[in-house]
């Protein structure tokens, strides 16, 4: 007798988080970039209090997705930051609506690509986009003239 359990992959649920973190950084980008389908060339930048500025650039719109990169900006490097970091390259599925890190330039100075299969790398670089962009909303961080209100913030943003 052929056992089913035997032909299912072993993914043990991290496929599903994937995809759920996937739909939560989504929703976290379209709060913070609200008219992304309208910008294009340039590099854009919000600013909040005496946080680091937030930048956006490397815009490219597609059919069905985009994809930019999102950094920290640290004009005076003495403290010890690369001058962008983190600097992550990100691709929103419009029809989706999801948005997945494809790679980047960590905090620790370490440059992470994920590799296509592989879903720790993917669970690790995306978990790490969406606690950053949960910070920079909290921060006050948008490229948008109207600020997030606070209980969408509270609905969709980790502590």
């Amino acid at each position: 007798m052929l056992d089913s359990r035997l032909l299912k992959p072993r993914t043990s649920g991290r496929f599903e988080s994937l995809m759920d973190l996937y739909e939560r950084n989504y929703m976290l980008i379209r709060l913070l970039i609200p008219d992304l389908r309208t910008l294009y060339d340039g590099c854009f930048v919000s600013t909040s209090g005496d946080t680091p500025e937030l930048e956006l650039r490397d815009i490219t719109h597609n059919k069905y997705t985009s994809t930019f990169k999102l950094t920290y900006h640290f004009p005076n490097t003495s403290s010890g930051h690369k001058p962008y970091e983190p600097d992550l390259f990100i691709r929103l599925y419009h029809d989706a609506r999801s948005c997945e890190v494809m790679s980047g330039l960590l905090p620790e100075g370490r440059f992470a690509e994920r590799r296509t299969r592989e879903l720790n790398d993917a669970q690790r670089l995306n978990y790490f986009l969406y606690r950053w962009l949960s910070y920079c909303l909290r921060q006050g961080h948008n490229f948008s003239d109207n600020p997030v209100p606070e209980d969408i913030l509270n609905n969709y943003c980790t502590q």
